[in-house]
């Protein structure tokens, strides 16, 4: 056991240390200058400053710290203090485990790209460009994703071949570029670097094309496509450059093979195909929600009630001219019978579709009904230039469409003049939310719980401290324009490509692991981890390490103590609170992300708090056991605080509320062990919150 004595330059000042013959003691007078090499295995305390600067110069040691700087002599405490804290780490240090480092092959070089609108493609042109093998992968007969069933691009209306097409030449005379389309995910399995995916490539029917279109002509099934007629057998303008069979709407008449001078084949088979790949990326695009839960508007009763898709596509095909036409925005949206958030896109796409009506048909009256227009960013002119195209705007959420003498009839109170208005109308065109695509998240591993995967991998949150290899870009991650869809799309390709480069990816994250003897396998664990990382295999209970963050919130769950975390198991934080705690002492459990960070922010700002607080860093307040509480207590303190992040931004997306269903639990079980229920409180700490903080300290001590 090697203790590490940080002097910052002559701020910390420990004297000599008798701390047994097993406990090494070095000093240095600036340890961030200074080349100290910690060799794989050894334990080592740093006394110093702060850790989350000491973490990274010992990425990968199996290091414990103590913040000498902040905690002690930035705060005038004493230094007996700091000699406790100091043998309290030891201590907890010797009775851990050791930090396994965690070792993930990069075995395959490859990505699979799910899904081939702008982000796909864009992504995959991206990285094929740096030299990697990429499999693209479109469940529809064609790329081009929802965009190739435009008119034009969001917002302004640039068609969108001015982006989409130069981008599917890109990829498709790319070698490193294997495309398979009609083909859908089957099953997913592995870990980052060697996932084996299985695919299911779907027939296509037509086997060799020349595009002269005969088999379109005695084609007798019409199909609706998002408000286009076509025939089952068709084709659109992107790639592969020969038609495709609908085969959910074919009968297989066979009038196509009589006519076709190539070769469509009818009886053609699906083929599983598995292929390899080092990571995956998600873009699989806008999903929309479904409009006929929106009862009051008649989506799938009325038959000119439609969404902005098939609206733009009935329009510019011509094959509808409306002349009344109401567009109501946030239909199932911000609301808490459908979608509770806003989807960012929908009134622009109401904007355009406003603009592309006028455009086509100057003489079409357009209404558009908006609880409040949200045209952010540079594009309040496009809303200003409606309005002078003579484009009335209501604001109001439409109470009901309904059908009145064969018309459609919208109503809608207009909150800027108070009128009740019922407006005729020939088209009801309702701008809708999106929802994030579950199927493929399922498949994933990746939990959602019905919100978009924010959490998780992506190119904004970086690759290397949650080295999972999946990465989510474009509208897949959060409904966006094409702007904006193109710059995460690039993002995640840098991502991906920098994590790529490697041939191995080490970690020394702390993780959960099993101790099998004690495990019942009741799977409180699995319900309670937000990252799917925890699953049963052959009867048992497995952590995936790639998908762990090491948050402990289902350690502290496990009822039998079967799991654990490393650097935090029972035994680690018993032997700390046992060796520092003295009566008359308040026992802070503070999350690293946020009320940790506060206690720094105090020393910098002179905020001066009691000596009489210890405080031990932990990945997250829902980490903290109650055990380890009671314990605090029954050793005599006066209290115990645990300091987590506020509601909704707990970096471990619930763990702050599991903390607090466990407080109010634990404040009711220590009132019947005959103690206060104020000893124990649970606050959230913001990392600038000094003053809180102490306030919070001062408090405790005269309760």
């Amino acid at each position: 056991m090697r203790l590490i004595i940080c002097h910052c330059n002559g701020l910390i000042n420990i004297p000599d240390l008798d701390l047994g013959p097993d406990v090494k003691i070095e000093r240095y007078d600036d340890l961030c200058k200074q080349e100290v090499k910690i060799d794989p295995g050894e334990k080592v305390v740093i006394g110093g400053c702060s850790p989350s600067l000491m973490e990274g110069l010992f990425p990968d040691a199996d290091v414990e710290f103590v913040n000498l700087k902040d905690h002690i002599f930035l705060m005038n405490h004493s230094v007996e203090k700091a000699q406790s804290l100091l043998k309290a780490t030891i201590e907890k240090s010797k009775s851990g485990m050791g930090l396994k480092k965690k070792i993930f092959t990069i075995r395959s070089k490859s990505t699979a790209v799910i899904g081939s609108g702008v982000a796909g493609l864009d992504l995959t042109n991206a990285l094929t460009k740096a030299g990697r093998k990429i499999y693209l992968i479109e469940k529809e007969p064609f790329l081009g994703g929802t965009v190739a069933k435009l008119d034009r691009l969001y917002p302004e209306g640039t068609p969108w071949s001015h982006t989409v097409l130069p981008l599917i030449s890109s990829v498709v005379k790319n070698r490193n570029v294997e495309i398979f389309t009609n083909t859908e995910i089957m099953e997913i399995k592995g870990e980052l670097g060697d996932y084996k995916i299985q695919l299911k490539n779907k027939p296509r029917g037509v086997v060799d094309c020349n595009n002269c279109g005969a088999c379109v002509a005695v084609c007798p099934i019409t199909v609706q496509d998002n408000g286009r007629i076509r025939k089952a057998i068709y084709t659109i303008n992107t790639y592969p450059y020969i038609y495709a069979i609908d085969f959910n709407s074919c009968n297989k008449c066979g009038e196509c093979v009589k006519v076709c001078p190539k070769k469509i084949d009818l009886n053609e088979i699906e083929k599983i195909i598995e292929i390899n790949t080092g990571t995956i990326a998600v873009a699989t695009g806008l999903k929309f929600y479904d409009l006929e839960k929106v009862e009051e508007y008649g989506y799938g009763k009325y038959p000119n009630v439609m969404n902005v898709l098939e609206f733009e596509r009935k329009i510019t095909d011509g094959s509808f001219a409306p002349r009344n036409v109401v567009l109501i925005c946030c239909a199932g949206s911000r609301d808490n019978n459908h979608l509770p958030y806003c989807s960012r896109i929908c009134c622009f796409l109401a904007l355009k579709e406003a603009k592309l009506v006028t455009d086509r048909y100057p003489e079409t009256r357009v209404f558009v009904c908006a609880m409040d227009m949200r045209s952010y960013g540079n594009f309040e002119y496009f809303y200003a230039t409606l309005r002078e195209r003579g484009v009335s705007f209501i604001k109001g959420k439409p109470s009901e469409v309904m059908q009145r003498d064969g018309n459609l009839v919208v109503r809608v109170e207009d909150l800027y003049t108070n009128e009740l208005l019922e407006i005729d109308a020939d088209a009801v065109v309702l701008s809708g939310g999106f929802v994030p695509d579950k199927e493929t998240f399922d498949k994933l591993g990746v939990k959602i719980d019905g919100n978009f995967p924010v959490i998780f991998e992506s190119g904004k949150l970086g690759n290397i401290e949650m080295p999972r290899g999946i990465f989510v870009a474009g509208s897949a991650s959060f409904p966006a324009g094409v702007f904006e869809t193109i710059v995460d799309a690039r993002k995640s390709a840098f991502s991906i490509f920098s994590l790529l480069q490697n041939d191995t990816i080490e970690s020394s994250q702390p993780i959960v692991y099993v101790n099998e003897d004690y495990c019942s396998v009741c799977k409180t664990c699995i319900s309670v981890c937000p990252y799917n990382a925890i699953t049963i295999e052959n009867d048992k209970i497995k952590i995936h390490p790639d998908l762990c963050m090491g948050c402990g919130i289902c350690a502290s769950a496990c009822p039998a103590a079967a799991s654990r975390l490393e650097k935090f198991t029972v035994r680690e934080i018993s032997d700390w609170v046992k060796t520092t705690t003295k009566p008359g002492d308040i026992i802070a459990f503070l999350c690293k992300w946020s009320a940790y960070n506060a206690t720094e922010t105090a020393a910098y700002m002179k905020v001066q708090y009691p000596e009489n607080i210890k405080i031990l860093r932990v990945p997250c307040s829902g980490a903290v056991e109650p055990n380890h509480i009671i314990q605090a207590l029954n050793l005599g303190a006066r209290g115990v605080l645990i300091g987590g992040c506020y509601p909704d931004a707990c970096h471990y997306v619930k763990g702050n509320f599991k903390a607090r269903t466990r407080e109010k639990i634990l404040k009711e079980t220590i009132e019947l062990l005959g103690l206060s229920r104020d000893r124990v409180r649970l606050e959230w700490i913001g990392k600038d919150e000094a003053k809180k903080f102490e306030s919070i300290i001062k408090e405790m001590n005269k309760g």
